[in-house]
């Protein structure tokens, strides 16, 4: 070593003990060179010994590439399930082991239980569900095929096979509950999964444990029984912030976040939020990535505390993060946020944008659980407020033969979703019996955010049917429930017939004790854009998208009927209906076209090409 210093023959000392040396790479590359044409046979053999040396210095690294390169396969893959047994991984450590098992033949790692479950952990927020799910029966079958041998053989086993210790079922069980939960929506088999898990597991693999609390939250979460995981998810992170492990405490703070969220409490789900932040931020390693989550979830509260530039800015923000570091799983949440914000400013066509990115997003990471909870209240929003209600129909006609979602919770989504369509086709009957056995569960676990909604549209289908006392009623309710967080824009993004009833209830309650809080909803009311059309250069040949609160299609038939100069009593002949109804169908057309008179009105849609 000391002459090939001394002939400067590319090689340079690291120390001064002359122990380790650098030397250039194209000096390496030559030498390979000549190496694979003078003894070709010996190249596999030095990659074995350079990655059994590499491992006795505890370079695992370099040890796993020299023994991928010898085609060493089981000491290959062994020593790849001594890193995963290690420690958790970084996202960073995750890409870099998934693309070396990838080199890894596949019924090499498909007889391994680590390897496999290694293989669904790294893909589990940049893969379909399925695809990961493939992955961790895979290690539930390896592990039973390996179990079996272990008690069949009564020969040594060579210290490079696979092993089947009880506590790696329990870290397959734990995973198997993770996937139930978060992309299944099934309480059951998650709890089946979590005590499989706590059954197995090790009382030192204390990570494990602190992930099968979370996995039963959502499992009473998925079922609606919000109360019941918060108190779950926050008797545990009390302790872990004793115990300093910033990973969980960051996992532990922001499933409080989205819980909180859920269950309404907005102004303690932004607290966490940014606790969650601030651990995430000051955290070593590369876990930063997900901050995308807890700024998701804060474009949602400031969406709904109606500070709109700010939660899209946010929401935008989020989706940049969310598609450089290609966490599949977290798109479709933030495309339905995007939409759901740009619908409030009453942008329709960047909401047919978001609504596109949305399908997309659903394509590769599907779910219909996650799709129902996340996604589909704010999709017939869309399609209602484009006056689509073929597509709006479709979609309750395709639930009609799909099996039910297991989830308690995403089926009242749906229902939520298919009593704004009945609302728009003017059938206030069967909305009001949809709702009310929904307001009767959402009431009884507290969640207050979506008793609010439900309360909103009972009171439209109450109007509907000229019943305005009860309508009143429900909305004093939702204010008195409102008030407390905030809600804003669950009241705005409702429309022009719930401004004139809290202004109504405004004037006859002039003493109430949230009365400043009303005010604030008007005053909202009073501050929503106007929808741009497409080309501003053509303002008097607006399309009916154009219209803040479109009409529905039952009240563009009145229009028509209006058109023509028809009296109340022939426009209710004609479509069947009371004339108590017609009146309520000119009303919300009188308001929605910002005119005085039939007269304006017609003139008014006119102008607006609604009755070209």
């Amino acid at each position: 070593m000391e002459k090939v210093e001394q002939a400067n023959l590319f090689l340079s000392p690291l120390d001064e003990q002359r122990q380790w040396y650098a030397y250039h790479p194209l000096f390496a590359e030559a030498l390979r060179a000549r190496l694979e044409q003078t003894a070709p046979a010996e190249i596999p053999l030095l990659h074995l010994r350079a990655s059994q040396w590499y491992a006795a210095q505890q370079m695992h690294s370099e040890a796993i590439q020299h023994a991928l390169q010898a085609h060493e396969w089981p000491w290959a893959a062994w020593l790849l399930e001594q890193i995963r047994s290690k420690c958790i991984r970084s996202r960073f450590q995750d890409e870099v082991q998934l693309f070396w098992m990838e080199q890894l033949p596949r019924e090499v790692v498909r007889e391994r239980p680590r390897l496999c479950l290694a293989k669904a952990h790294s893909l589990f927020w940049v893969a379909p569900p399925d695809v990961t799910e493939s992955w961790v029966n895979d290690a539930r079958r390896a592990w039973i095929r390996t179990h079996q041998r272990e008690e069949q053989s009564l020969l040594t086993r060579d210290v490079y096979e696979p092993e089947a210790p009880l506590h790696l079922l329990g870290e397959i069980a734990t995973l198997q509950a993770k996937i139930a939960g978060l992309y299944y929506g099934d309480a059951g088999a998650t709890r089946a999964f979590c005590q499989e898990a706590l059954t197995h597991l090790e009382e030192k693999q204390w990570a494990a444990r602190v992930y099968v609390t979370i996995h039963q939250a959502r499992a009473n979460a998925t079922q609606g029984y919000l109360e019941r995981a918060l108190q779950q998810v926050l008797a545990n992170l009390s302790r872990i912030k004793a115990e300093g492990d910033r990973e969980f405490e960051s996992i532990y703070l922001f499933e409080t976040t989205v819980l909180m969220t859920i269950a309404g409490k907005l102004r303690q789900a932004w607290q966490y939020s940014e606790e969650t932040i601030h651990t995430l931020q000051t955290r070593k390693g590369h876990q930063s990535v997900h901050l995308c989550w807890p700024y998701a979830f804060q474009a949602k509260i400031l969406h709904e505390w109606n500070r709109l530039e700010e939660a899209q800015h946010l929401a935008e923000q989020a989706i940049q993060m969310g598609e450089q570091t290609e966490i599949l799983a977290f798109l479709p949440l933030a495309y339905t946020l995007l939409l759901r914000i740009v619908l409030s400013q009453g942008k329709l066509e960047e909401a047919g944008r978001a609504s596109q990115q949305l399908e997309y997003a659903w394509r590769m990471m599907p779910s219909p659980y996650r799709i129902a909870l996340w996604s589909c209240v704010d999709q017939m929003r869309f399609w209602l407020a484009c006056g689509d209600l073929e597509q709006a129909r479709r979609w309750v006609s395709d639930l009609q033969w799909k099996e039910p979602l297991v989830s308690p919770l995403a089926r009242e989504r749906q229902s939520v979703a298919f009593a704004r369509l009945l609302l728009a086709e003017s059938q206030p009957e069967p909305a009001l019996n949809l709702l009310t056995l929904l307001m009767k569960r959402a009431t009884a676990t507290q969640r207050w955010y979506h008793v609010v909604e439900m309360l909103l549209l009972q009171v439209q289908a109450y109007q509907m049917r000229e019943q305005h006392q009860d309508a009143m009623s429900l909305l004093s309710q939702s204010v008195r429930l409102g008030a407390p967080e905030g809600y804003i824009r669950c009241f705005v993004d409702e429309g022009h017939l719930i401004a004139d009833l809290l202004y109504q209830l405004w004037q006859q309650n002039s003493e109430m004790e949230n009365l400043p809080y009303l005010e604030t909803l008007l005053a909202a009311f009073n501050q929503q854009p106007i929808p741009q059309p497409t080309d501003r250069k053509k303002e008097l040949s607006l399309s009916p998208q154009a219209l803040l609160d479109p009409l529905t299609a039952r009240e563009q038939e009145v229009l028509r009927l209006l058109a023509r100069g028809a009296s109340n009593k022939a426009i209710a002949d004609t479509l069947i209906v009371v004339p108590g109804t017609v009146k309520h169908h000119i009303s919300h057309l009188l308001s929605k076209l910002e005119a005085t008179n039939r007269t304006q009105a017609v003139a008014r849609a006119r102008d607006l090409g609604l009755l070209s």
